[in-house]
């Protein structure tokens, strides 16, 4: 076994500045959407958002003169995140629809929370008692932001949580992703399941919310087309923060959108946040922040104590 990477601080802090980047452009490329969401149906924006996002990290393959690898694109993991990235798609998607773009992102971040109790679950991690309490916290902040004290929300609340879980799941599948597995390839399958997944709408012709096709004016291409590039670069980014930084180190970070998405939500869609929504918000923040921190701290000293 190699020995573990030695991460300085400088190459953290500028690892931590990419993650500040990545969470920003997520943020945007949300609120992007969400305007996209007016004119055209969420089946499309997947369908044809997909396909740009695909072009893009095609493009990257041939810039870093990688095949894409059909043996990892089919393994089991790499179709298993697939499918579950379909229904955070879909239901993410949704939820920018309906609800106000604050209050949906915030409650996606729940995901880190919710990880922890699959953790246990799933993965049979032992959770001490501080993690427990930040865990309890946490749900605490997602229902001042999703219960009946935010009287602005509905039933719609579900589907960023829904979202959230289904994050949660797929992290945790990621873990039994092969490391010899290229990155962009795997990225590159969860990105064509989506596309197709989106472009069957057409045929099938969803109706309600994924409502049937529409032809999009040379506004909504123009936004279809910085969404996937805010999109595509978000992966790029993201992949060279973890490969320069620590993970446990970074992963706090990625919180750093929630105040600029409340921010969009307010001046760009008139969403003013409601005094629950913000007092969860920061709940849910310092829950997950804490979980991180205590991982990390748990980390360390299982790589101190060493073998046996």
């Amino acid at each position: 076994m190699s020995p573990a990477r030695i991460v300085s601080t400088s190459d953290n802090l500028r690892a931590a500045g990419l993650v500040c980047l990545v969470t920003a452009l997520f943020a945007v490329s949300d609120t992007v959407m969400k305007h996209l969401f007016q004119t055209v149906p969420v089946g499309q924006v997947m369908g044809l958002r997909g396909i740009l996002i695909c072009l893009l990290l095609f493009a990257v393959l041939v810039v870093r003169r990688r095949s894409f690898v059909r043996a990892h694109a089919l393994s089991p993991v790499s179709l298993a995140r697939a499918v579950l990235e379909i229904a955070i798609s879909l239901s993410f998607f949704l939820s920018l629809r309906l609800m106000p773009l604050a209050d949906a992102t915030v409650l996606l971040f729940a995901a880190p929370i919710i990880m922890t109790v699959l953790a246990t679950l799933v993965l049979r991690e032992k959770v001490g008692v501080r993690r427990w309490s930040a865990v309890l916290v946490g749900f605490l902040g997602v229902l001042l932001v999703a219960g009946p004290t935010n009287a602005a929300l509905g039933v719609e609340a579900l589907l960023p949580l829904l979202a959230a879980t289904l994050v949660a799941i797929r992290d945790v599948i990621t873990r039994y992703v092969p490391l010899e597995h290229d990155s962009t390839t795997v990225a590159l399958t969860t990105a064509i399941a989506v596309s197709l997944a989106g472009c069957l709408s057409l045929p099938l012709g969803w109706t309600g919310l994924i409502a049937p096709w529409v032809w999009p004016g040379g506004v909504d291409m123009a936004k279809l087309v910085v969404g996937a590039v805010l999109i595509a670069t978000a992966y790029i980014a993201v992949v060279a923060a973890y490969r320069l930084g620590e993970m446990s180190f970074l992963a706090p970070f990625r919180y750093s959108s929630i105040p600029l998405v409340v921010l969009l939500s307010w001046s760009v869609f008139g969403d003013r946040p409601t005094p629950s929504m913000l007092v969860g918000a920061a709940i849910i923040t310092v829950s997950g922040i804490f979980i991180f921190t205590r991982e990390r701290q748990l980390a360390r000293r299982a790589r101190l104590a060493g073998p046996g």
